[in-house]
């Protein structure tokens, strides 16, 4: 039904005249070698291509998302910050089988590009053309219809409670950030995820607006607890460059299957009180490493917050690095599949808002 809604929604388009690709923005043409060869079919090529191929893709689709913006207007940092992660997303997961829930929506931009509606991009926000959010009846690709904000987790938990009733493969992943991650709804859908330990992958796109007003509100610095939590250490290349390789080892098989057998080792070594104690060692200890010894790693004492609430916590990595994002995310992908983590994740990521266009 969603196929077929969004067929007449592509042909609706057609009918009213609206302009395609054909037609060109401000900034000075380029060639999209690899993005041209996606073609109308969507992400599928992603999956074949290097590392250094899809550092490519990242570069055309932030051309074309600059592009397409001078024309129509709209928002434009928030996506640009998430070209990187949003390519990574779609080369590793198998999507629109697994749903990628945007929060808030108007990240998407580069994931419109990239499920074929490149040919429409520069009617966003146009009668008639692409919504400047996620819409279901645009796309299967769109799993959950969302503006503002903080609906994203519970809409990941509940389509992956749905699939594991059904006995159906597939994986559910939450992008929030900008700002959503304040809402209520956020905290209830994880506080039922990890109840739960649903097998959903929470993403935060942490590019430094985590609650209004911020500093785009002519602030020097962002208000509320959660942005001294979360957006109050400044990462730096080096920091970032540690923490990407310390969750490429959490998040390895070698790593996880010794953490889970030295869980059961002291559970059979001891007592339940001690054992518990382990458990929180285990926390308290990768905390620890995240956090003292690496200035500039953006931490700050993050993990154990998420880790309350059922949680395995991630990062923070660098979101603008393509080696770090689909090593980590094929990790975790391949964990939930194959029961190695049998809890949410909450990945931590680092981004810029406005990457690769300074007035952004």
């Amino acid at each position: 039904a969603r196929r077929r809604s969004a067929r007449k929604a592509n042909a609706a388009t057609a009918t009213m005249g609206v302009e395609t690709k054909t037609q060109k923005g401000y900034f000075p043409s380029r060639p999209t070698p690899l993005l041209d060869s996606l073609g109308p079919d969507g992400p599928q090529g992603l999956r074949s291509m290097t590392v250094e191929q899809l550092k490519d893709v990242a570069e055309e689709v932030r051309w074309q998302v600059l592009d397409a913006v001078s024309v129509s207007g709209g928002h434009l940092g928030a996506g640009l910050g998430v070209v990187d992660l949003t390519v990574a997303l779609h080369a590793v997961y198998d999507t629109p089988r697994d749903e990628l829930c945007w929060d808030v929506a108007h990240q998407c931009q580069p994931h419109k590009v990239l499920t074929g509606r490149r040919d429409r991009i520069y009617t966003l926000r146009q009668g008639g053309g692409l919504s400047g959010f996620a819409k279901r009846s645009e796309s299967e690709y769109d799993a959950f219809g969302a503006g503002h904000s903080s609906t994203s987790i519970s809409a990941a938990v509940g389509f992956q409670t749905a699939r594991d009733r059904q006995g159906k493969p597939g994986h559910s992943v939450a992008i929030i950030g900008d700002g959503a991650i304040t809402g209520g709804m956020a905290w209830e859908a994880m506080n039922h995820a990890g109840g739960l330990k649903s097998k959903v992958l929470v993403i935060l796109n942490d590019n430094g607006q985590v609650s209004l007003p911020t500093f785009y509100n002519s602030v020097e610095t962002p208000v509320g607890a959660l942005s001294e939590t979360l957006a109050g250490t400044q990462a730096e290349r080096r920091g970032l460059g540690i923490q990407d390789n310390i969750a490429r080892i959490e998040t390895s098989n070698v790593y996880q299957q010794a953490r889970q057998m030295a869980k059961q080792a002291s559970k059979s070594l001891f007592p339940g009180v001690l054992s518990n104690a382990a458990a929180k060692l285990d926390e308290y200890s990768r905390d620890f490493v995240k956090t003292v010894p690496f200035r500039g790693s953006g931490a700050g004492s993050k993990g154990e917050l998420f880790e309350q609430l059922g949680f395995y916590y991630v990062g923070p990595i660098d979101g603008h690095n393509m080696e770090t994002l689909v090593e980590v995310l094929r990790n975790i992908k391949q964990q939930h599949e194959d029961g190695t983590l049998q809890k949410p994740v909450f990945l931590h990521i680092k981004t810029q808002k406005g990457k690769g266009y300074l007035p952004a």
